[in-house]
């Protein structure tokens, strides 16, 4: 039987937001590029779009999902950088959301 460390639910919440928010953010992406009314800035994430959708959402969630197993595994003793860093990801993703609802209530 493994160890599992205790886990408070701030540790748990954080990376939770980032993959919803990141999840929002994938989504009204792509609902911006086919109705033409934004274009994907980011050349690797624009290739991976050309590519295959799924690969980019699994590229766009492989960071929160990352730091979250990160923060699950070191429990109630979250290192501050990786703390730091989920909370840079929720603040960096709720500005990206703002600028979507900013076009989707332009009319796109």
């Amino acid at each position: 039987m493994g160890f599992s460390p205790p886990h408070n639910r701030t540790s748990l919440l954080l990376p939770a937001t980032l993959a919803v928010l990141t999840l929002l953010d994938g989504a009204l992406t792509l609902w911006g590029l086919r109705l033409g009314a934004i274009e994907e800035a980011n050349p690797l994430m624009r290739w991976l779009i050309d590519q295959n959708v799924v690969a980019f959402m699994a590229v766009k969630l492989a960071l929160p999902v990352l730091l979250g197993v990160l923060l699950w595994r070191i429990g109630n003793r979250p290192h501050a950088l990786v703390s730091r860093l989920v909370v840079i990801g929720v603040l960096a993703y709720g500005v990206v959301l703002v600028t979507h609802a900013q076009w989707i209530l332009r009319g796109g």
